[in-house]
């Protein structure tokens, strides 16, 4: 126990003392001139060119440069731009906050590369041709992409990129999304699988050539760090070559060493050249994978077959590495355990070797290489269309949500345990207990929470609002969000647009444990209301929809329709009076009170009573809508409510009579920012400020989670951890 329990208070350390020593630019938008040269990873999107570069003084930026022409941007994509330093004039950008705390931060995604800020420049002043051993290997790797574009068949040049030159970049979301779900992703990146098995073919040929052992481990010696950077350098790259070098040279009798000494030099190295690399995923779940596989070492030797070691080999890495899995992607493949069996041994034993032997017939024989991507394509589609199928089958997914620091540590403890307890020859159905009973208290985590909790998501330009009801017996979305596109695709137009419903709206979910919808209420057709409604109806259990009447023949909901039919949800057309409760929650539909789709005056109003605060959730009702309810409800003692502001705060909402009628004790505003629109607009604003009525908005504070309980409640965003509202 004391070699593990010594190796987390290293790790809890150096997390501590790297995080203490974060480096930060604190001066924003002021024009600076900087020498600085893109890494591997600069990629050209749309209008843009942006990627991590070091600086002539050594530091490290987030480098975006925006193209002044097409034909710019074309010159950029012929050439390697890693081999050339630019002297760009641009200015460091204020860093926003995340969305929420479970969807991408580019403070942590600059923490975790040990970035300074994100510098942004639209003139590039002067460049310089670079020379060097890593800019003729990076040149290398460049010209085997561009190689692989050329002479591979579109269907296999993604799975071609990412096992030879460990480039992922041009996976699509679906194919990701496939791969996590069968948890075989890792088998898409160069790791300890890919380097053995190019070390043993090498190695086996050289030998068979005669040549002393001697000179061929020395040989690979050399070369095989030379491989780690032409194939990109990831963590798993480098902890697998590092480790095969400290091998040799033990085997070849220059340094005696222990596998796990190896290893742990091999991380201690890393760390010493790229210090922030601690905060990455992959270099947390290599090397905790690895060692978990050397400390496990008796374990596996009481495998008898080759599938039952295999069986081992997944199953130790799938509990060692589940709780850093759940932090950070708040989810896990079930299926990984069996899935493995089959897909490891068929990307080892056919697909990589299949991939590299095709690389380098495409070199010197290209026309075998021709006749062989013939018989290889329609096999490799027919495994594509196989892993397609297999994805689709439910419930291989286990998505708890993030478990808090107590739960997290508890897991990794009674996974360290069931290790211990398996080497000292406990019966498995016993020790298999230590796992099972931190799982099943991070499963039923959300269940015991006993607030209602409300949550305005930052979706930018749009609506999408989640409720949670007390030891989750339900849970309802108001809206998606979306994004409004505006003209015809350019060459500034990026490749890969982004869609709010699986960056924002659904790692919420999960990151909440959340996997089924009760009721998905659609305001009305609006983009930015409705928008990503079908990117979470994929991917989520939705248990039915609510839309305002007439509202489905709208273009705009085609696709919510369609897959609604597919999937036998239903769709309920709401009006005026419909109601619903949960215990001590009501909700209440007040609006539309007409059949007929009248866009934003259509849009569905509903008003939730709690035993704290009341809600009032307007979409995008204007003032015709306002003047309605008043009319309809004068007299109606509100309570003390929180307003969902009309319209992102548009003018056309939130008149001086409706907002003196109700008197909101908090109105919400959701917008984006710098919106074309100008929301919110001075007049409603000077409404609020006339009845002294407070506001906070997603665009400044990020998502709004108000926690109610019988006392009151509290509001939490990313800005201020707390602010206390409460009403005793």
């Amino acid at each position: 126990m004391l070699t593990p329990l010594l190796a987390s208070c290293a790790v809890l350390v150096s997390y501590i003392y790297f995080s203490s020593h974060l480096p930060y630019y604190d001066t924003e938008n002021e024009l600076n001139v900087l020498q600085l040269t893109w890494s591997d990873n600069v990629k050209i999107d749309g209008g843009t060119m942006k990627g991590f570069a070091k600086v002539s003084s050594g530091e490290t930026v987030y480098a975006i440069y925006k193209f002044n022409s097409e034909l710019e941007k074309k010159l950029f994509q012929q050439s390697h731009i890693p081999s050339y330093t630019f002297e760009l004039q641009g200015a460091f950008q204020e860093i926003h906050p995340p969305a929420h705390e479970y969807s991408f931060s580019m403070h942590r995604y600059l923490k975790m590369n040990g970035a300074i800020g994100v510098f942004e420049s639209e003139t590039i002043l002067d460049y310089y041709k670079k020379t060097g051993i890593t800019t003729l290997l990076s040149k290398r790797r460049w010209d085997v992409k561009q190689h692989i574009q050329q002479r591979f068949p579109e269907s296999l040049i993604v799975e071609a990129e990412a096992l030879l030159i460990g480039d992922r970049s041009g996976m699509d979301e679906e194919l990701a999304n496939n791969y996590r779900t069968l948890g075989i992703t890792h088998l898409f990146a160069i790791s300890g699988l890919h380097v053995g098995l190019l070390t043993f073919l090498l190695r086996s040929i050289l030998l068979r050539l005669k040549i002393r052992v001697e000179t061929v481990d020395t040989l690979l010696i050399i070369l095989l760090p030379l491989y780690a950077l032409l194939a990109g350098g990831a963590p798993s790259v480098w902890r697998a070559v590092s480790v095969t070098v400290l091998l040799l040279l033990t085997t070849s009798g220059r340094l005696r060493m222990r596998t796990d000494d190896a290893l742990a030099l091999s991380a201690i190295g890393f760390i010493i050249v790229q210090p922030f690399v601690i905060f990455q995923p992959g270099f947390q779940l290599s090397y905790m994978a690895a060692f978990s596989l050397i400390f496990s070492s008796r374990i596996l030797s009481t495998a008898s077959s080759a599938t039952g070691l295999s069986f081992l080999v997944t199953t130790i890495t799938q509990l060692a590495l589940y709780p850093i899995l759940l932090y950070h992607f708040h989810e896990l493949s079930l299926s990984s355990f069996v899935v493995n069996l089959l897909y490891v041994p068929l990307y080892s034993v056919i697909i990589l070797p299949a991939n590299i032997l095709l690389l380098l017939l495409t070199y010197c024989m290209p026309r075998l290489a021709h006749i062989l991507f013939a018989v290889y394509v329609p096999s490799r589609s027919v495994i594509a269309t196989f892993t397609e199928i297999l994805s689709s089958f439910p419930y291989q997914m286990w998505v708890p949500g993030r478990p808090s620091y107590l739960l997290s540590a508890l897991a990794a403890l009674g996974t360290l345990l069931f290790f211990v307890a398996l080497e000292r020859r406990v019966k498995p159905i016993k020790a298999i207990l230590l796992v099972l009973i931190p799982a099943l208290l991070i499963q039923f985590a959300p269940f015991t929470d006993r607030h209602v909790r409300v949550t305005f998501l930052d979706v930018g330009q749009g609506d999408a609002i989640v409720i949670e009801l007390p030891y989750r017996r339900g849970v309802y979305l108001v809206d998606t969000g979306g994004v409004v596109r505006w003209g015809e695709d350019n060459w500034r137009t990026p490749s890969k647009k982004f869609e709010v419903g699986r960056k924002i709206v659904i790692p919420f979910l999960k990151g909440r444990g959340i996997t089924t919808v009760d009721k998905m209420i659609i305001s009305h057709a609006d983009s930015d209301h409705m928008e990503a409604a079908d990117e979470i109806l994929e991917e989520l259990t939705v248990k039915e929809i609510h839309i305002s009447a007439d509202s489905e023949k709208e273009k705009t909901m085609e696709a919510v329709v369609s897959i609604a039919a597919e999937k036998n949800i239903p769709m309920v057309p709401i009006n005026e009076g419909m109601n619903w409760a949960v215990n001590a929650v009501e909700f209440h539909y007040i609006a539309p009170d007409e059949r007929k789709y009248n866009g934003n005056d259509s849009s569905l109003v509903l008003f939730m009573k709690t035993e704290g605060p009341s809600f009032l959730f307007t979409g995008d009702l204007e003032m015709d809508g306002e003047k309605r309810i008043l009319k309809k409800y004068a007299g109606i003692d509100w309570g003390e409510v929180i307003l969902k502001a009309g319209h992102h705060g548009s003018r056309t909402s939130s008149s001086d009579a409706f907002i003196r009628e109700l008197q909101p004790a908090l109105a919400i505003l959701s917008y984006g920012r710098k919106n074309k629109y100008g929301h919110p607009h001075e007049e409603v604003v000077s409404t609020f400020n006339k009845y002294e009525i407070p506001t906070i908005a997603t665009a400044d504070v990020g998502s709004i989670t108000v926690i109610i309980s019988k006392i009151g409640y509290e509001i939490i965003h990313s800005q201020i951890e707390k602010a206390d509202l409460s009403t005793p």
